[in-house]
């Protein structure tokens, strides 16, 4: 039965024109009435009086029958608790807050004609209102003499299952005003995504009244599934309504979801109450009360309400919340009861809670085979050794993220031997790929157990391993770097958190071994600045390795400062980075020019984060304008905290830059094959040699080479064919409809623009997939290019000058240091930016072939000077113990004469260096100044004493020296001798000559000897005697000067 019949019930014909209009002038002429009917209701004694029952979209109103009219009774629909009817002609509505019912009589005596038109009435109303849901479903007590019928509604429901219908009519419910944009959000918005939570927070701005209507409008609504309130504080009356749709909602909720919300307890206890008290079985499967102190009581409450849903649960979290082990017995009891929630169950989330010990009732569910995916246990003061056991046996198939941070390992003060369960656990679970152990007490046997369980697991791939803090031994950290290398399924890895004191240097070596590894994240970092440079030479070597896997590095918040000028400098040649996060590292203007300069030669970085470094704004200017010539970076975070302090009084100068830097990046996500050219010519141009001249002309060549693009006439091709395969199986749709007896339509229904807009996004992507693998190809290219070069040519022309070969020029750099070496490292060379904005040196990478080593010993030798003659020096107190040399005088002069006279034989026509001699004036033109200088004192080759000439040989010839010498030996803690002393009386005995050889010159002699340079000294290392001194007596340069020596064997 449809509303036109009941519009044509005999009872109209008893109301009079003029009642109509009266009764329509009453309502309202915007009112919608559905049904009217004469009816009689009882009034003082047995008299009765004739009354209108009215029935509209929202209410039912009962109006006197006499002209004018007025409203004597009028409730909401909803309002409805009951009805009954006990006669035929018979009809009691109970109302919700009325304990006495409505009760009217409708028509003549033994009929039922009146109230069946009355009822279905109601019922074609309800279906208006609420669609698809019976009447009995919303109306709590429905006691009649016959069965209803269906009858339905004659409005078309709008979106959303007729949400903004419902919300009006629960304005109306609840006297508050309808907003219009609360409706236009939820056909709008919600439908486009296909959003089923209903969030609070969308709508927040509005006052805790209007919430209530929006809340009560999901009571029967069939389009929603649950509600969202995360980070909305509901007042008393707001979360009564929240209660209220929980427990009367048909269909049934499913979710609710209300984070940090400041909930307490007797929130939680109220909803409890009216989910245990619902009319229906609870279906609710998914719930969220995080970071809400709800206590123990609250949360027991809330699990007591859902604990008989036949459906099971699927996602339980209860994070932060102040509950103890009290609530996991309650749960585990719940969860242990119900069989389904072993088949369910797939999210627990208990983190951040004081447990301690008291989840073993958990293990035994853990322990079964269930289907649960993620485990949060974080924080919750459980020791770790007793649970794998039960993971091992139940969580091994289908668990794929687990996080127990921040918990101990195990209560005995004595570290433990892991049980075999742990080991075995990494080893069989398949399909695991989050594993966060960040700030766990772990002992280093247990990380050993850990890394070698997942490098057996031979099921596992692209697993994200947290680590963070976990390093606090070196013993932990030799762990790791022995281990991870063989560890395959990693794909991500986090130390961040940690101490660079604990040789992190040693362990990014060892990840960049591991092909697996491609995040690997070094933020938050402590320790003293020193330990930085030999992190940063690790990371350069590592991203440099042509088989590298590393795409993704994370140096955040480390408070580098000028430690960082390695790796930008290096940044150009690192072929496979894609995202790098540098922020929070206060690199400053010098450290935005070199990233600028990186960003023009580096062709493969993709997202870059850099902010909190200080920059100003002319050095987010630099990088800005560096973007121009980038061909690989599509995303740059904004640097809100550097232009926040830097643009405070030139916002336009800000508005400006973060517009160039938008079109520059959406420039490069439109690049074709031009940028991947340039990206070509970018790597060969780092190749070293010719390549840079000839970078222009093989950037022509393959531009002209190059095919066009056959996407665009591909794409073109698809939409008419998928237009035409439309259009064919529209026909078919209309004659199907056409034979039912509907309307065929002549127009066309989907154009062929509209094919291709709704074909734009998957062309986007085919581009994106092109580019990715052109830029392969050229990479490839450039690589099989340089293997070419690296060979040597046959047939080439012999006056073709090799730019590759280091030339030694007078005061200048030899041309072939102007590039790196053939299968080297490609660093920029130092910028002066770095010396006059960092306080430490800059790090030096060393050659890595042995061929730029002997490369600068060719370099000439110029007379040696102070190295460090700028530094200011400590002003002295007390006179000097010993005799100081003249400083006037030059300590260098005529020592090379004296060598060279002390090896040469009295007669000999050409003087001739020995090998020693030759090594000495070798190593005496290294000493040299140099602008590349190692910072580290353990990796120097060579020192240099201030003022002075003397050759110092490498620490490997000085370890050559035996016990037996005369030469005070270099314990492995002494550190080697000071660069500012001006007294050459601190230099150690020379060395001894045994066996006829010629010892080197060492001086690393022991300081407490304090020993002096003697006759017997010079003597035994060069193999002669010194005419006119005193033997055993000190010698100074003026000695060495006026008395010659005399090698043996020669005539006095």
């Amino acid at each position: 039965m449809t509303l036109k019949n009941l519009m044509k019930m005999p009872a109209k014909s008893h109301i009079s024109t003029e009642l109509n209009d009266s009764i329509s002038n009453v309502l309202g002429k915007n009112v919608k009435v559905i049904y009217k009917s004469l009816i009689r209701m009882e009034s003082r004694g047995d008299k009765v009086d004739n009354k209108v029952l009215v029935v509209t979209a929202y209410r039912v109103f009962i109006t006197t029958a006499k002209v004018p009219t007025r409203i004597d009774n009028g409730f909401h629909l909803m309002e409805i608790e009951a009805l009954e009817s006990k006669k035929a002609n018979h009809l009691s509505i109970t109302l919700v807050h009325e304990h006495k019912p409505v009760s009217i009589l409708i028509g003549d005596e033994g009929t039922s004609e009146g109230v069946i038109n009355a009822v279905n009435a109601l019922t074609a109303a309800f279906d208006d209102l609420f669609p698809n849901v019976p009447m009995v479903d919303i109306i709590q007590k429905v006691n009649l003499l016959f069965p209803l019928q269906n009858v339905s509604g004659t409005r078309k429901h709008l979106a959303c299952g007729d949400f903004s219908n419902q919300y009006a009519a629960m304005c109306d419910l609840c006297q508050t005003p309808f907003r219009a944009e609360v409706a236009w959000d939820i056909d709008t918005i919600y439908l486009a995504h296909d959003i089923r939570m209903l969030h609070l927070k969308d709508f927040d701005h509005l006052d805790q009244r209007d919430l209530i209507p929006l809340v009560m409008a999901l009571q029967h609504n069939t389009w929603f599934e649950g509600i969202c309130g995360d980070g909305v504080r509901a007042s008393g009356e707001a979360w009564e309504s929240v209660c209220r749709a929980l427990r009367c909602s048909r269909p049934a909720t499913r979710r609710v979801s209300w984070r940090s919300a400041q909930l307490r307890h007797d929130h939680a206890a109220r909803l409890g109450h009216a989910l245990a008290r619902a009319r229906h079985a609870p279906a609710l499967h998914t719930i969220d009360f995080s970071q809400n102190h709800i206590e123990d009581k609250g949360a027991i409450s809330i699990l007591s309400g859902i604990s008989n849903n036949p459906e099971g649960l699927r996602h339980v979290a209860l994070s932060q919340c102040g509950v103890t082990g009290k609530t996991v017995v309650h749960l585990a009891t719940i969860l242990n009861d119900n069989p389904c929630h072993l088949s369910t169950l797939a999210h627990l989330d208990l983190s951040h809670n004081n447990l301690k010990d008291d989840v073993h009732n958990l293990y035994n569910f853990l322990a079964q085979p269930n289907v649960l995916t993620h485990l949060n246990l974080t924080n919750t003061e459980t020791t770790l050794e007793n649970m794998w056991g039960a993971l091992l046996r139940g969580c091994a198939a289908r668990l794929t993220w687990l996080s127990v941070s921040r918990n101990p390992w195990s209560s005995a003060r004595r570290a433990r031997d892991p049980p075999p369960s742990f080991r075995q656990f990494f080893t069989a679970c398949l399909a695991i790929n989050h594993l966060d152990f960040s700030h766990c007490k772990m002992p280093p046997d247990v990380l050993k157990s850990l890394l070698l369980g997942l490098a057996c697991n031979e099921s596992a791939a692209g697993v994200q391993l947290n680590l963070s803090g976990v390093l606090n031994s070196a013993q932990a950290a030799h762990v790791l770097e022995s281990c991870i290398h063989g560890v395959r399924c990693l794909q991500s890895l986090d130390l961040s958190d940690n101490s660079m004191e604990f040789e992190l240097s040693g362990i990014v070596r060892a990840i960049g071994k591991n092909h697996s590894i491609t995040h690997l994240s070094l933020s938050r970092l402590t320790g003293k600045r020193s330990y930085a440079p030999p992190l940063i030479q690790a990371l350069v070597h590592v991203l440099q390795e042509p088989d590298t896997a590393l795409t993704s590095l994370d140096l955040s918040d480390c408070k580098l400062k000028g430690d960082l000028y390695g790796l930008l400098n290096a940044l150009g040649g690192a072929r496979r980075l894609r995202t790098l996060d540098v922020g929070g590292n206060l690199a400053g203007d010098a450290g935005a020019r070199l990233l600028a300069k990186a960003l023009q030669c580096n062709c493969t970085l993709h997202t870059l984060y850099i902010d909190r470094n200080a920059f100003s704004l002319q050095g987010l200017t630099d990088i800005a304008t560096a973007l121009r010539r980038s061909v690989s970076v599509r995303r740059v975070e904004f640097p809100g905290c550097d232009a926040a302090a830097g643009g405070r009084a030139a916002s336009e100068r800000v508005a400006a830059l973060w517009r160039d830097l938008h079109e520059r990046l959406a420039n490069n996500k439109r690049s074709g094959q031009t940028a991947r050219v340039r990206a070509l010519a970018l790597e060969r141009a780092w190749a070293g040699g010719d390549a840079a001249a000839a970078a222009a002309v093989l950037t022509a060549q393959a531009a002209a080479a190059l095919p066009p693009a056959p996407l665009a006439s591909a794409l073109e091709r698809a939409a008419a064919a998928a237009h035409h395969l439309l259009h064919q199986y529209l026909q078919r749709c209309s004659e199907v409809f056409a034979a039912m007896g509907g309307a065929t339509s002549g127009g066309e229904l989907v154009s062929l623009q509209a094919v291709r807009d709704a074909m734009a996004p998957c062309s986007n992507t085919l581009q994106d997939l092109l580019n990715q693998a052109v830029e392969s190809l050229a990479l490839t290219a450039c690589e099989n290019l340089d293997s070419a070069d690296s060979e040597p040519a046959t047939g080439a022309d012999g006056n073709m000058p090799d730019l590759l070969t280091p030339v030694s020029h007078s005061g200048a750099t030899p041309l072939g240091g102007r590039r790196r070496e053939r299968g080297g490292r490609r660093v920029r060379p130092k910028s002066v930016a770095e010396q006059q904005c960092s306080s430490n040196e800059m790090l030096s990478l060393p050659p890595l072939h042995a061929e730029a080593t002997d490369g600068l010993a060719d370099l000439p030798a110029h007379t040696l000077r102070h190295l460090v003659k700028g530094r200011p020096r400590r002003a002295k107190t007390r006179a000097p113990s010993r005799p100081v040399a003249d400083g006037a005088q030059e300590m260098d002069e005529g020592l090379e004469e004296f060598w060279r006279t002390c090896r040469t034989p009295p007669g000999s026509e050409e003087p001739s260096l020995s090998r020693t001699s030759r090594s000495l004036h070798s190593l005496s033109s290294l000493a040299s100044p140099s602008p590349r200088r190692d910072s580290h004192r353990d990796d120097t080759l060579y020192s240099v004493t201030s003022g002075e000439s003397t050759p110092v040989l490498l620490e490997c010839d000085v370890s050559r020296c035996k016990s037996s010498d005369n030469v005070g030996a270099k314990p492995a803690t002494t550190p080697p001798p000071s660069r500012s002393s001006d007294n050459v009386n601190t230099m150690g005995n020379g060395c001894g000559r045994a066996g006829g050889k010629a010892r080197p010159w060492s001086v690393a002699g022991n300081p407490d000897t304090a020993a002096v340079c003697t006759t017997e000294g010079v003597e035994a290392c060069v193999g002669g005697s010194i005419v006119g001194i005193t033997p055993g007596a000190a010698l100074t340069s003026s000695m060495l000067r006026d008395h010659p020596l005399t090698p043996e064997g020669a005539e006095t």
